[in-house]
């Protein structure tokens, strides 16, 4: 058996970066104030501030450009990890590991921030007729891909793959219809005993909003906050406020930090996830992560990997979810009735689409791809 499990799977090309996003949670700092005003109230370093740690099963990297932003830094891990302790289904002090101890049994009162979280997550489940399901907790569980532990089922211990009997007895428990929400008391309430919520399709891309939203309070104007590929790009680049940033696309059958190519973006979050991203190994088959709410098994259609870009990482990180269900062409479709919303994808057979036309932001630069215009 293998287990894998790679994180950061967007590459910021640091240098040739050059403007900024925003989103839900981050007003632009920039807004209302031309280019040379904003400008002239930057004060950046010639090497910026750059902190690691392994937070929410993976590399958290927070890079701040700004003179005195060490302690930005420190206040924005502080969130983060006050947010992990929060989301994790998990840690057993966190809000989502009570409901989901509750289940069947009493709701749960809860903060705000995770009953909006939750509100949003029934609300993708609806708009995607279940294909984002945040009540595939008892399969994510069941499965334990890219987890620290493997499998929470002690019956499979040093088994990779659940057995058909056993990933039918979780699909039964994935039902987003069986959450009950009551905004006045700000109550969740899991219908069934054993369904297990689990927000990691959104929570992730929330926290990195947040992580965003901190460096700003603190008065950062310049930097990118990136969640294991959960990417918010603060401010305006380090070389100006006239162009976009440059993103690097991973190459989902290469190493990472291996680009396909680049996208030029600003005011936007950046998610990319993949079949590449983690997986467990067994007998010669590859088992990805992304699993299927209808029947428990990860989901097998035409993609390899996928950037969605959008107005805030919540959104995207949901999103991301949503299209990889779909498919390529159904995907695409969906994109196409969003506003904000772009999605890149690859393909297994190494070609590239991009939802709504053509894309002059976009550059391809391996020659092993090929990017398709939609009709």
């Amino acid at each position: 058996m293998k287990r894998r499990s790679t994180s950061l799977i967007i590459m910021i090309m640091c240098t040739l970066m050059l403007a900024a996003c925003a989103g839900e949670s981050v007003e632009d700092a920039n807004e209302g104030a031309d280019s040379a005003q904003v400008e002239e109230t930057r004060q950046l370093v010639d090497e910026p501030f750059v902190r690691e740690e392994f937070l929410l099963g993976t590399l958290v990297t927070l890079t701040v450009y700004d003179e005195g932003g060490e302690e930005a830094l420190d206040k924005a891990f502080e969130r983060v990890e006050s947010l992990d302790n929060t989301f994790s289904m998990r840690y057993e002090g966190s809000e989502v590991y009570e409901i989901n101890e509750k289940a069947g049994i009493e709701p749960v009162q809860v903060s705000d921030e995770v009953f909006h979280v939750i509100e949003r997550a029934v609300q993708f489940a609806e708009d995607s007729n279940g294909r984002f399901d945040p009540t595939i907790g008892a399969l994510t569980g069941l499965w334990g891909i890219g987890e620290t532990i493997a499998s929470d089922d002690p019956e499979l211990e040093g088994v990779s793959v659940p057995t058909p009997e056993k990933i039918k007895e979780k699909v039964d428990l994935v039902d987003y219809h069986k959450i009950t929400l009551d905004p006045g008391e700000k109550t969740v309430y899991l219908e069934e005993k054993g369904m297990k919520l689990d927000l990691g399709a959104i929570a992730k891309g929330y926290i990195t909003d947040q992580a965003a939203a901190s460096l700003k309070e603190q008065g950062v104007t310049t930097a990118i906050a990136d969640l294991g590929g959960d990417i918010f790009l603060v401010g305006s680049s380090a070389r100006g406020v006239d162009d976009p940033w440059k993103i690097g696309i991973q190459n989902p059958f290469a190493n990472r930090g291996e680009i396909i190519g680049a996208y030029n973006t600003q005011n936007k979050a950046v998610v990319t996830s993949g079949i590449y991203e983690r997986f467990i190994e067994e007998d010669g088959k590859q088992y990805h992560h992304i699993l299927s709410p209808e029947d428990g098994y990860p989901i097998d259609n035409e993609l390899a990997g996928l950037s969605v870009i959008a107005n805030t990482a919540m959104e995207a990180d949901a999103l991301a979810t949503v299209i990889f269900s779909m498919g390529l062409e159904e995907g695409l479709n969906y994109v196409d009735t969003l506003d904000d919303v772009v999605a890149i994808a690859i393909t297994k057979d190494k070609k590239i689409y991009i939802s709504d036309g053509k894309h002059p932001e976009f550059k391809v630069t391996d020659s092993d791809f090929e990017l398709i215009e939609r009709e």
